[in-house]
């Protein structure tokens, strides 16, 4: 099937009245990770159940019954600690030919992680790939929020690393995923404005610490201010053509700028601006093969496992259904600004769509 009629097929889904398979996948593909952050809204579940994690061949199976999608998150944990990590995200080029797939890892294990980009980008012929490394402070401070002594140095290697790379596979981006927290608010602008000046990345991504983190001090109040004073100052520069060498990379930035006001209105108001893409236009898939409509909530709607590896199955059911009927009524929803529920749904939003219109007539 060409990836035209993929992607033909992907749009169908995300715009056809009624429940329809994701066409967003958080796929937690580890609990594994050699960090443990303050502020980390999974640390339950971290460096448990390594022996249950689903394999490659399972991934396959659950990759064909997905069928077509617009975006494959790898998330963990830190991914890049799954030796197997290229031939489980073949599984997913394949078989749903993604528009990109997201790859969030600490940035650590430097020569493991251009190992993997490399024979990624190479195996996955024309996939564009995003890699997306957390950077929350600069130096001693870094590897403070992360409890990881030498962290800051092997992520600023690793970005050179993969700069290089991308030389060779015009298809690679490189983020830097920024958390603004309540252990970095007084230092987090200087870092953003580092970043900006002296890392050779692609997207700088802000994002407002959330969730039920190890330590609570980290959701403090003026996290919310300064996360706008970021983003603010980080606009124009999302922005640039420079930045934006196809026009799809204009289309998600424009959509990013979009996410970002929608962000900063909810954490003002506490009130929802969209409706949520949970249960909706993504999933979120744990390492074990439970499937959830979101991350924030506890509810679980089966387990592919259990149900003969169809995502279908699992979606479609009693409890899919159930959950798709609460999303935004129930505790856990209100004030919510998940970027990753958010940024689907604005696809899907028609009131939206004069904003990403507007935002990549202001590229310059």
């Amino acid at each position: 099937m060409s990836k035209f009629i993929n992607k033909m097929i992907a749009g169908k889904k995300l715009f056809t009245p009624g429940p329809q398979k994701p066409i967003y996948l958080l796929n937690f593909v580890t609990n594994s990770c050699n960090a443990a952050c303050d502020h980390c809204f999974y640390w339950e579940e971290l460096n448990t159940k390594k022996r249950q994690e689903l394999t490659v061949e399972e991934h396959g199976k659950i990759a064909q019954s997905l069928g077509p999608m617009f975006q494959v998150t790898f998330t963990g944990g830190s991914p890049e600690l799954r030796k197997d990590l290229p031939e489980l995200a073949y599984q997913y080029h394949k078989y749903c030919s993604p528009s990109n797939m997201t790859f969030c890892m600490l940035g650590y294990n430097t020569s493991r992680i251009l190992e993997q980009a490399e024979k990624m980008l190479t195996d996955c012929k024309g996939q564009k790939i995003s890699i997306g490394i957390s950077l929350d402070g600069l130096g001693e401070e870094h590897d403070f929020y992360r409890k990881l002594d030498g962290l800051f140095d092997r992520v600023v290697n690793t970005v050179d690393a993969l700069d290089k790379l991308k030389q060779k596979h015009p298809n690679l981006r490189i983020d830097i995923g920024m958390v603004v927290h309540g252990l970095n608010i007084e230092r987090v602008e200087d870092s953003a404005k580092w970043v900006r000046k002296n890392l050779p990345i692609d997207k700088l991504k802000p994002i407002l610490v959330r969730g039920n983190p190890l330590n609570p001090s980290t959701l403090d109040e003026q996290c919310t201010d300064i996360y706008h004073k970021i983003v603010d100052r980080d606009a124009q520069w999302l922005l640039s053509k420079s930045k934006t060498p196809t026009y799809l990379d204009r289309v998600i930035h424009a959509k990013e700028n979009v996410s970002r006001e929608l962000i900063k209105k909810i954490s003002q108001t506490n009130e929802h601006q969209i409706t949520c893409s949970g249960g909706r236009e993504t999933a979120v898939m744990y390492p074990t093969g439970d499937i959830a409509g979101c991350e924030m909530r506890d509810d679980i709607l089966g387990n592919v496992r259990e149900n003969d590896y169809d995502f279908g199955k699992v979606w479609f059911s009693q409890k899919g259904n159930e959950f798709r009927d609460t999303v935004g009524k129930v505790k856990q929803c209100t004030g919510c600004y998940h970027h990753c529920f958010i940024s689907p749904a604005i696809f899907r939003t028609p009131k939206m769509w004069p904003r990403i219109a507007k935002s990549i007539m202001k590229m310059n």
